[in-house]
């Protein structure tokens, strides 16, 4: 390897210290600090609740704001301001019709359909390894002698429920 390779972790990329070989340092360094502030920012960008439904939703298809809400429990002014803070940072195109009644559709930008891959990315971790964070968590609570475990309220619509489960059998 070159001394760039090797200092970079690899044709340009930061060394992970997460894979093994990597060299363990006490301290972070710069290049750890700018990837966890890079990835932080990135995160944030659907991190807020009912993004990440937005956008796999507006990539499997469906584009106006009613057929949207009538996928998820979400109140209307809710679900426009997530659609606005996904335009704001060019994640999302909102397109006006000009038509009577108005028309308005919704669709991934070239930079939003880019984070279908790492959202699906955390689709395959998560299948793969969330039954070990749930044992992982029962084990802690049971640990702790306490029941932390809360059960999350649904947030789709039963008919949107419904046609899952049917996809899945």
């Amino acid at each position: 390897m070159s001394e760039a390779q090797t200092t970079t972790g690899g044709f340009g990329k930061p060394p992970l210290r997460a894979i093994e070989g990597q060299a363990e340092d006490q301290l972070a360094s710069a290049t750890d600090r700018a990837m966890i502030e890079a990835t932080t920012a990135a995160v944030e960008l659907f991190a807020a609740k009912w993004k990440v439904d937005l956008l796999y939703l507006l990539a499997a298809g469906v584009h106006r704001h009613g057929r949207l809400h009538a996928h998820l429990l979400v109140s209307k002014k809710v679900l426009s301001d997530a659609l606005r803070s996904l335009q704001r940072d060019g994640l999302v195109h909102r397109r006006v019709y000009d038509e009577r009644p108005i028309r308005i559709e919704y669709s991934l930008t070239p930079l939003g359909r880019s984070l279908t891959a790492p959202l699906f990315a955390l689709y395959e971790w998560s299948e793969r390894y969330f039954d070990d964070v749930l044992a992982a968590r029962v084990d802690h609570d049971d640990s702790d002698g306490c029941d932390a475990r809360i059960n999350e309220l649904p947030r789709f619509k039963a008919s949107f429920q419904v046609r899952a489960d049917r996809r899945a059998a």
